[in-house]
């Protein structure tokens, strides 16, 4: 446990040092406009951080693809693992190896431009100009510091979240229903930026909601987020809520 705790530790010191570096180069996240999405924009909705060795921007697609600006930020240390473009969406990911003790880890960047896509053809959400306009400034601690990026706002950082699917974001969809409810007007706002709305709904009932009710779901909660206030009582009152949406 201890090493791992200095491992988790020493990734987040060095994605520290690449945020202020995408600060500089894109002025406070304005020039282009970097949302902070993933385990560190979930930093900004519940009281609880977790572990992650990724760092996720998003940004909308402009004339001209800036994620060819971006790749050219960084320097020797970091290298670029995968670089696509396509019609409507690009994907950059920047990785940099950190030792830790006798070992090597890496921790990554990942910036997708135009579209979040997920492993499934349907599996597509669209960063539009509301997603931009909706987002907002939140003080989120990485390492020892707090700083100041932009976040989606709680709908469009819920949408992500179920469009993903994973073990992980059923813990992180649990916790945002435990701390803030289901997000409003979510039906309308998953027509506007998903190009296959009904894979909205599909999400919750085949993947998100299994792994919640699933008898192991506390204990892998409570391992996540290194806590125990989430209870039996909390996760059916998230289950109803979540199935609610699948009737409305």
């Amino acid at each position: 446990m201890a090493r791992y705790v200095e491992m988790m530790r020493t990734r987040e010191e060095e994605i520290l040092k690449l945020i202020e570096l995408i600060s500089k180069e894109s002025n406070n996240f304005e020039n282009p406009k970097l949302i902070l999405i993933g385990g560190y924009g979930l930093r900004a909705f519940v009281p609880f951080d977790r572990a992650t060795r990724d760092c996720d921007f998003v940004l909308k697609r402009e004339d001209g693809w800036q994620i060819d600006e971006i790749k050219d930020w960084f320097g020797r240390e970091v290298s670029v693992e995968a670089f696509e473009k396509r019609n409507s969406s690009g994907y950059l990911r920047c990785i940099r190896p950190v030792k830790v003790g006798r070992k090597q880890v890496k921790v990554s960047l990942d910036f997708m431009e135009g579209e979040v896509t997920g492993r499934a053809e349907k599996d597509v959400v669209i960063i539009d100009e509301r997603f931009v306009s909706d987002s907002w400034k939140s003080k989120i601690k990485v390492a020892h510091k707090e700083i100041e990026m932009r976040i989606p706002s709680y709908r469009d950082f819920f949408i992500l979240k179920v469009v993903s699917a994973r073990a992980s974001d059923a813990r992180d969809i649990a916790t945002l229903v435990w701390k803030n409810g289901v997000p409003e007007r979510l039906e309308e706002r998953v027509r506007e930026v998903m190009p296959y709305p009904e894979a909205f709904k599909e999400k919750i009932s085949e993947s998100i909601l299994p792994i919640i009710k699933d008898k192991r779901f506390l204990h892998s909660w409570r391992g996540l987020f290194m806590a125990a206030e989430f209870n039996e009582e909390t996760k059916e009152q998230v289950i109803e809520q979540l199935s609610k949406l699948l009737v409305v």
